[in-house]
Order: C-alpha cells, then sequence, then structure tokens
C-alpha cells in the first residue's frame, strides 16, 4: 500500500530534523509523486497546526515563502 502524502512529508522531515525546508521545495517533491501542489500545501499547513512542524514565514526580494522545520529541534 502506498504512503499517504501526510506520511510521505512526516518522514521527509523526520529523516532532516534540524533542516528549514521552504514549502515549493515540498510542493514540488509532491507533484513528481502524482498528488497536487495544493495538497501538499494544506498537509504543510496541518502539520504546523497540529504542532508536528514549525512554520515560519520569510520575505524574500519580491515575495514572501513559508518554511518548514521539525517541531523540537529548533
Amino acid at each position: 500500500m502506498e504512503p499517504t502524502l501526510r506520511n510521505r512529508i512526516q518522514r521527509y522531515f523526520s529523516q532532516r530534523p534540524t533542516l528549514w525546508i521552504n514549502g515549493r521545495d515540498i510542493e514540488e517533491l509532491a507533484m513528481h509523486a502524482g498528488y497536487k501542489a495544493s495538497n501538499a500545501s494544506r498537509r504543510l499547513r496541518e502539520l504546523a497546526e497540529e504542532g508536528f512542524l514549525e512554520r515560519e514565514e520569510r520575505k524574500g526580494k519580491r515575495v514572501r515563502s513559508v518554511w518548514y522545520c521539525l517541531k523540537n529541534t529548533l
């Protein structure tokens, strides 16, 4: 049985416990696995709301982006 997108994201972050990862990178990984980018964004927000991930908005030169890190590793 294929792992769910949520499980894939959790595993990805668990394997990189100290890294901040841009949400766009997770969206691209999800698209390569056959999911829509919007589904990955939703799962990331849910995982942050549930306390699994830390969420941080950063302002770049032109756009703001959202970065995520495994919670309790900061």
